[in-house]
């Protein structure tokens, strides 16, 4: 049974973590996203076992359950301004194309390559 702490300590570990993200990209005066630094971070220290997937279950599968909802802003954001791509259809379309084919085969050979190394 969860308790109210529990939450909260999950919510604190992951905004801590995404704001070093941000304080680091501000340091480095880098053009980078925080969040995604944020998120190597993250992904760094569970790797080294310093956070527990237990630690912040609870929030991130609810962040992960409303997920489609943070895709809304930006959705709407392409609709307001689809004058800015007339003339580009054809290269939105290819590029869109290129970008799906390498991220499946990027997650393709990474999950090979998790499953060859688990087993």
């Amino acid at each position: 049974m969860t308790t109210l702490f529990t939450p909260l300590k999950e919510i604190i570990i992951i905004l801590a973590i995404y704001l070093l993200g941000e304080v680091t990209v501000y340091l480095l005066d880098s053009t980078f996203p925080g969040s995604v630094v944020g998120m190597l971070f993250l992904l760094g220290a569970l790797h080294l076992k310093w956070i527990k997937v237990d630690d912040i279950r609870l929030v991130s599968s609810t962040l992960l359950a409303y997920m489609p909802l943070f895709f809304i802003p930006a959705g709407v954001s392409v609709m307001t301004t689809y004058t800015l791509m007339d003339g580009f259809y054809w290269q939105i379309i290819l590029i869109t194309m290129f970008a799906t084919l390498i991220v499946m085969v990027v997650t393709a050979k990474s999950v090979q390559f998790f499953i060859q190394r688990a087993s």
